[in-house]
């Protein structure tokens, strides 16, 4: 109930919106991202002044974010023209506003975890059950990872009655909740989850890449409002070539780009990041422009399993054709 609640919600506010949405402003171009390392091309991009140089005559306004669940409301509401956010909130974005939300490109793959607590006598997905676990926010990417995961190995992840109790949390309150005892483990992505391990003597008891053929599976990806798109559809196909040259930038450059997120990440969230901490979790993150469409088709479908989703999605149209890249 609280899931059809939400979507009429949604829907009824797409609609208001689309009905009284002013033009959309060419000159401009607004950013939402995150700032982690899975989000590397936008914090290294927009604070190297390489992606403003690339396209000299917008005015690009970035805009950083904590949750993808709020990226995707500001999308709604018109306050972002494109984003880089986790796939699930970009998939329920656009099944629930009947598109405006277009995916266009892939941006990170990797970088998340389920790290427990050492000492809680987890060793196995079958010692989970009865245990309490923490994800970033519910229906969030690791949320449904988590949730997927747990009924591979027949274990009930329901919001009510299940076998594992799954919480909701922020970082500083998971940290806390580790430290305390409180809490049996939390899948979450990089640097929290290799935090957790190296300062909270957690154990890595799943590495996410691991539940995917090639160990590749979409962690960022690029959207775009399409109302946005259909007014300006070549600034948006600048921005994703000038994200692609970021991406290429940071294979290259890979030392550099750690050093720049973390000066970024520590610039927006006032909390640096240990050198040796980022280290070992940007070796788990790799940077792609592959949308992996199958690998979006299957975390729908968990979301579904989930319910967070209505049933039979349709994700027809969700990525963008190639005339949106090139």
């Amino acid at each position: 109930a609280f899931a059809v609640a939400s979507l009429l919600a949604l829907l009824a506010l797409v609609t208001l919106v689309a009905c009284r949405a002013p033009p959309e402003e060419g000159s401009r171009l607004r950013i939402a991202y995150m700032a982690r390392l899975t989000h590397a091309p936008a914090l290294t991009g927009i604070d190297s002044g390489r992606l403003p140089s690339a396209l000299p005559d917008l005015r690009i306004e970035g805009r950083s974010f904590e949750f993808g669940n709020a990226v995707v409301e500001a999308m709604f509401a018109g306050e972002i023209d494109v984003a880089l956010l986790g796939p699930n909130p970009a998939i329920n974005g656009f099944v629930r506003s009947a598109g405006e939300v277009r995916i266009v490109s892939g941006i990170a793959s990797g970088g998340s975890a389920l790290v427990v607590r050492q000492g809680a006598g987890i060793s196995s997905a079958a010692d989970l059950r009865g245990r309490s676990l923490a994800t970033p926010q519910v229906a969030s990417t690791q949320d449904i990872a988590l949730r997927a995961y747990l009924r591979k190995h027949g274990l009930d992840p329901s919001l009510e009655g299940g076998d594992v109790r799954i919480l909701p949390l922020s970082p500083a309150e998971i940290r806390v909740l580790f430290a305390r005892g409180d809490l049996d483990g939390a899948f979450v992505s990089e640097p929290l989850a290799t935090e957790l391990v190296m300062n909270s003597g957690a154990t890595l008891l799943l590495d996410e890449r691991d539940e995917w053929p090639g160990r590749r599976h979409p962690a960022t990806v690029f959207a775009v409002r399409k109302r946005y798109y259909d007014a300006h559809p070549e600034n948006v196909r600048r921005l994703v070539s000038a994200l692609a040259a970021e991406i290429d930038w940071i294979e290259a450059h890979r030392a550099d780009a750690l050093g720049a997120c973390q000066r970024g990440s520590g610039q927006r969230r006032g909390r640096g990041l240990p050198g040796a901490v980022a280290t070992r979790a940007f070796d788990r993150v790799s940077f792609t422009v592959d949308p992996m469409p199958d690998a979006l088709d299957r975390l729908a479908h968990d979301a579904e399993r989930a319910r967070f989703l209505p049933p039979s999605s349709s994700l027809a149209g969700l990525v963008l054709g190639p005339e949106a890249r090139e």
